[in-house]
Order: C-alpha cells, then sequence, then structure tokens
C-alpha cells in the first residue's frame, strides 16, 4: 500500500494572534511504501513474535530501513470471495457454499470487516457487493448455481469461457481499490483462463497496485485421482497450478489444492490464520517516476523461516 501522509505542524507567529486569524500550518508530505506479509516456519506454521530486526527488505536490490513494524490484525479487513462456476467446476459448488459459509463467518468478526463475493465464467458478476453483514453473504451463496438473470446481480463484463484475470482486475480495480485496512482476494478455481480480454500480467499489475492479497484455493476433479502430492500436471489444465502461483507469489498470497486430504475447510482455516498473523511492515522509497513499477524483496534473517509478501509496486500517478 502506498500511502500520502499529511502532517500539520503549528508554528506560534511572530506577532500576537488576532481573533478570527487563521492559524499558520506547515504541510509535509511523505510516501510510505507498506507491505504485509506472513511468516511461516519449516512446517508451513505462521510465526508469531519477530521484530523489524528479523527482516531484510530491499528496492531494486537496495536495501531499505524499515521505519514502521507491527503485528497487527486490527485493522479492517476487506475480503472478495471469487468462485469459478464454469462448467468444470460445478461439481464443487455445494462443498463451496457449505465451507464458505462457515469463512465468512470466521473471518468478518468486527464491524469494520467487510466481504464482497463474485463468481466468474463467461461473465464476471458480483453476487453480493461489499457488507459486514454476513447473513447477506451466507444468502448470496446460494446464488452460485442460479441463471446468470438472478436478482442483485451486476454484470463486470462478458466475454468467452472461464474469465479468471478478468475477474481479478475487476475484484481489484472496482471492489478493492479504495477501501481502507487489509485488502485480500481468495479465488476457488482450477487455475485455467479461457476468453479474458486481459493477460495475467495485467491481473497482477492491478492486484498490486490495490494492494490486493491473492489466496489462490485449485479445486479440480485431477486433484482426487491420486494422493500423490508430486502428481505430473493434467494435459486438460497443464498451467492452472503455475497460473495460480504467479497470481499469488507476485501479491504476498499462497496457494493451497484440494484434496482428499486437505479439504476446503481446513485451507480457509489456513487462510484465516494467515490474515490474523500479518506483519504491517513501511519504508520510505527513493524518489521515482509517477507510474513506474519498482522490485520488493522481504526476506527473513533466519534461513528456516519463509515470507510472503507482494513483490512489486507500482509508483502512484
Amino acid at each position: 500500500m502506498v500511502r500520502w501522509l499529511i502532517v500539520a505542524l503549528l508554528f506560534p507567529t511572530a506577532h500576537p494572534q488576532e481573533p478570527g486569524q487563521p492559524l499558520q500550518t506547515l504541510k509535509i508530505s511523505t510516501r510510505i511504501v507498506g507491505v504485509s506479509a506472513v511468516v511461516l516456519d519449516n512446517r508451513n506454521e505462521p510465526v508469531r513474535g519477530l521484530t523489524k530486526d528479523d527482516f531484510i527488505l530491499k528496492q531494486d536490490g537496495r536495501e531499505q530501513e524499515i521505519r514502521y513494524f507491527s503485528q497487527d490484525s486490527s485493522l479492517p479487513l476487506t475480503l472478495v470471495l471469487m468462485v469459478d462456476t464454469s462448467s468444470s467446476q460445478k461439481m464443487f459448488l455445494e462443498d463451496e457454499r457449505e465451507a464458505s459459509e462457515k469463512f465468512f463467518r470466521a473471518m468478518l468478526t468486527g464491524s469494520p470487516d467487510r466481504a464482497a463475493l463474485i463468481q466468474f465464467d463467461y461473465n464476471v458478476l458480483q453476487l453480493q457487493a461489499m457488507t459486514n453483514q454476513v447473513q447477506a453473504l451466507e444468502n448470496s451463496l446460494g446464488f452460485l448455481s442460479m441463471p446468470h438473470s438472478a436478482p442483485s446481480t451486476g454484470t463486470y463484463r462478458g466475454g468467452g469461457g472461464t474469465l479468471l484475470y478478468d475477474a481479478v482486475i475487476a475484484a481489484s480495480q472496482i471492489e478493492l481499490s479504495k477501501e481502507p485496512g487489509r485488502r485480500a482476494m481468495v479465488i476457488l478455481t482450477d487455475g485455467e483462463d479461457v476468453g479474458s480480454h486481459y493477460s495475467i500480467e495485467e491481473a497482477i499489475a492491478a492486484a498490486q497496485r490495490a494492494d490486493v492479497v491473492v489466496y489462490s484455493v485449485q479445486y479440480s476433479a485431477e486433484s482426487f485421482m491420486t494422493s500423490s502430492p508430486h502428481r505430473a500436471p493434467s494435459t486438460q489444465h497443464p498451467d492452472g497450478l503455475s497460473v495460480l502461483r504467479s497470481l499469488s507469489s507476485a501479491t504476498g498470497g499462497r496457494v493451497f489444492t484440494v484434496d482428499r486430504k486437505t479439504p476446503l475447510g481446513l485451507i480457509y482455516s489456513q487462510i484465516a490464520d494467515d490474515m490474523r498473523l500479518q506483519y504491517q511492515i513501511g519504508y520510505t522509497p527513493p524518489a521515482s517516476q509517477p507510474g513506474s513499477y519498482h522490485k520488493i524483496e522481504l526476506k527473513p534473517a533466519a534461513k528456516h523461516l519463509t515470507v510472503h509478501a507482494r513483490t512489486g509496486f507500482y509508483t502512484p500517478k
């Protein structure tokens, strides 16, 4: 997140202040780049209790001083759940509905926290706008298998097939870009994109501009055909997992695969733990041209730890 902080400093005037005369102020504008990070140990468990000295932060290869640091989950959470409803995903919708109801209840724990629901196939449809009402979100889950003309459904874009990249851009720009606090996107899909107007590079850029953490959950029939974690990619979806890895790694999220040993409910619990144990890190970047892209590298000082954080940002225009 890139925030512009305006600090007003009051100075006494050289002469007594006349009644009704406005105070003289000095305004200072400071750019802060914020990075949300989740740290995992070698068992993939979130790590608590770290300090800023446990991190090494670089921008474009040059180390930066960490000026702001906290492990604070009290910031408002804005979440978009995106569900792939293309033909290859129809068989999973009932399980997704049941698990997602519990997920919404677990995530929306305070009145500032809000969520929205989007489905995508050959259209990108908003089933529920941003709300803090869990009941409204649960009700909207019932529309996932309904015809697209269902009430309260808004269409962002029409196309063909499975508009994964278009959905990421719509959610980033329309739903999340102006929201305060922590912003996250959870995508239930097999990772296949068919017919999007935009590319995966443009989808990643949109998520990074909006400072959105993307959690990808791969749900496919092939996941249940073998218990081997090292199965070969299917011919039907050869690049699905790599697509999801690209989306999530660039934005600081993680990729999960639903299978017989890892049900969706367990994955949702892991995502919830991540969101509660995020480190908030801030630094002042060097001056740069508006709209330019900069690479971020956030690493742990301890080699046995792994950091998940976004890999870049764009200077605001």
